[in-house]
């Protein structure tokens, strides 16, 4: 296995795991997964977890995208240079671990380097579920990404989002986001931010989830994977892992 930065903690055959930041090998139980997957999409694959998962599922088919080149992503203003070369030294880019695991796994997933901004029924065809892992707070508009999720599904979008400990104590029945530019993410939103998020772009939410953590995986260093529940629940998220709710949802007509 070759040394990088590795998102998603996957396991490969020969006993092997790759080294994540994430650890969501028990993610895939807490999902409310459609009765058919079909045709599928995996939005923001990075390493390929979910796309290999929705595959050893049953899928018939699975598509997916991530953008390979770093100076597409949503940056802020003063990190559109900085990001990628930070990127390059971390030596945490788009595609190379997809490519490692997919090879490994002996998988057929097509994997296309494509914005979610750019998901169009014509160029990509139709899904009938599209799943999307812990991207919408990197987006810097994610309504917009959604309603680009929702022109190619005919079934059921599949989220596993992380969610913000603090806005979930403090304000747990008003839908609620938190502008947080940073390097890497953009929103923090609560349970109910998260599924009007979902609302506003067309969708009609079917099932939720309870809350779950997604711990650090092996390849997180050791002061963020150690840290206590109470920093997690004080605001810290990223401390011991995420805070996350999975939800399916389903194309509606418009209103009006």
């Amino acid at each position: 296995m070759s040394p990088r930065a590795w998102y998603h903690t996957i396991d490969l055959p020969g006993g092997r795991t790759t080294p994540g930041w994430f650890d969501t090998r028990s993610s895939p139980a807490k999902v409310p997964w459609p009765a058919h997957l079909g045709r599928c999409l995996d939005v923001g694959t990075f390493d390929g977890f979910w796309a290999f998962e929705m595959e050893r599922r049953g899928a018939t088919e699975v598509v997916a995208i991530d953008l390979d080149d770093p100076f597409q992503l949503d940056w802020p203003y003063d990190l559109r240079l900085s990001g990628p070369a930070q990127i390059a030294e971390w030596g945490s880019g788009r595609g190379p671990g997809f490519a490692e695991a997919a090879a490994a796994l002996s998988s057929d997933v097509k994997r296309r380097s494509r914005s979610v901004y750019d998901l169009d029924p014509d160029a990509d065809g139709r899904f009938d579920t599209v799943l999307c892992g812990a991207l919408l707070l990197h987006l810097r508009d994610p309504v917009l990404g959604l309603e680009r999720m929702r022109s190619v599904c005919t079934g059921s979008l599949v989220l596993v989002e992380s969610v913000d400990p603090r806005l979930e104590l403090v304000a747990r029945r008003c839908p609620s986001a938190q502008f947080h530019p940073e390097p890497d993410e953009w929103w923090r939103v609560n349970s109910a931010g998260l599924i009007k998020l979902v609302e506003s772009a067309g969708f009609r939410v079917a099932q939720v989830s309870e809350r779950f953590l997604v711990p650090h995986g092996p390849g997180a260093a050791p002061d963020h994977r150690l840290s206590s529940l109470a920093g997690v629940l004080a605001g810290r998220p990223g401390r011991r892992g995420l805070l996350t709710r999975a939800l399916r949802a389903e194309p509606r007509p418009a209103r009006g």
